[in-house]
């Protein structure tokens, strides 16, 4: 499974005796322990409790994964098969939503690039765009964006009347497909939505192989250019929802582009100068996003990925809502306190809250439904669909 070590120096001699320790231990005891603190992720996409068990149980170890994975979705296409003639068409947008969750799970973002891996994304992928095209019918819409020579795709649910846009931004290990239920909860709240893998995310590196871009930001307000007169859109009124680094990005944005009325900020870093003492896993994916290999390279990323400029800060005039695990390994909670202080005192009349989730981890991914709701409620206060 951690083949990604091979070719890099970002890794410690404790990394590199914490591998070789999940291989013993998936091997004895199984996957359960070593994966749990992604099973909230998993349940919020989507997964049912009783697949996530059956599946770890089938595996032994983790270096079984992928083919394991394999197996476990053949079955489920073929139940499916099986039973579809007799379902209704709600029943089959959410058979086939479940086929796009598990698929995610299975192509686990801290997994190696491997044919296996990219076949499980390009399945969940596909079953998504099927369950929401029959849902949605013209409401929804497969966006392409061409950006410095390449293309990168988005999931557009539109309303019918132009409507602000919540764009999700999400993080290093996720994919476009795995937010289906904010994007959802965000359209029955009269938004319109999209969530979009660009540079070195999701479709666009397992697919296309693009890694991230240190204009990531760029990218993001180009995508708005291309959308600006699209039916469904106020491409004048946009909030961006960004998850971990993902809303380190969103700031960066919002600071060049005043289409940004508002960041929902969930588990956004200040900088990434923790990535020696981040956990393993984390620095597996990034090194996988950026490309970066060697000291020097990951060296330069880092020095890229911070948000603690006080210039940036202070042009950032987008509502911001920050809400933060108390447990967070990956981000502080005195960072967040700090941003908030930051964002108070510049000169702009708009509103910048902090939420602390007791017990929440980062992204405060056991907690999903109390996120949701909050930002639900906090897009809609600050940036009304109907204003």
């Amino acid at each position: 499974m951690m083949k990604n070590i091979a070719d890099t120096q970002a890794y410690t001699v404790f990394d590199h005796v914490f591998v070789h320790t999940v291989r013993a231990l998936s091997s004895v005891v199984g996957l359960k322990r070593i994966t749990q603190p992604f099973w909230n992720r998993w349940f919020a996409s989507g997964v049912d409790e009783d697949v996530i068990l059956q599946f770890l149980d089938e595996l032994g170890t983790i270096d079984n994964w992928a083919n394991t994975a394999e197996a476990v979705i053949a079955r489920k296409v073929a139940a499916y098969k099986r039973e579809v003639g007799a379902m209704s068409p709600a029943q089959r947008v959410t058979a086939l939503r479940k086929l796009s969750y598990l698929g995610h799970m299975a192509q686990w973002g801290c997994l190696p690039i491997t044919p296996q891996r990219v076949g499980l994304y390009r399945m969940a992928r596909d079953r998504y765009l099927e369950a929401e095209a029959l849902a949605f019918g013209p409401a929804f819409r497969r966006q392409v964006f061409e950006w410095r020579g390449n293309a990168y795709h988005g999931n557009l649910h539109l309303q019918p009347d132009p409507a602000p846009l919540i764009v999700i931004v999400h993080g290093i290990d996720g994919c476009k497909e795995e937010h289906l239920s904010t994007e959802l909860a965000l359209h029955a709240a009269g938004f319109s939505t999209m969530c979009l893998d660009g540079p070195g995310q999701g479709e666009a590196l397992l697919i296309d192989g693009l890694l991230w871009h240190s204009e990531f930001h760029a990218f993001l307000s180009d995508a708005l250019d291309q959308l600006d007169g699209a039916a469904g859109i106020d491409t004048a009124r946009v909030g961006l929802l960004g998850i971990s680094i993902g809303g380190m990005w969103c700031y960066q944005t919002a600071a060049d582009d005043q289409r940004i009325r508002a960041i929902f900020d969930l588990g956004a870093p200040l900088h990434t100068r923790k990535f020696p003492s981040l956990p393993f896993l984390i620095k597996t994916r990034l090194c996988q996003v950026t490309g970066a290999r060697r000291e020097e390279e990951i060296a330069q990323v880092l020095a890229q990925n911070n948000i603690e400029d006080p210039v940036l800060l202070a042009a950032v005039m987008a509502h911001v809502r920050m809400v933060h695990g108390e447990r967070d390994r990956v981000v502080s909670t005195a960072d967040k306190h700090h941003l908030l202080a930051a964002l108070q005192a510049a000169a702009h009349d708009r509103e910048a809250s902090l939420r602390v989730i007791a017990g929440g981890d980062h992204c405060c991914t056991g907690h999903y439904g109390a996120v949701r709701d909050d930002a639900v409620g906090f897009f809609s206060r600050v940036l009304p669909p109907r204003a």
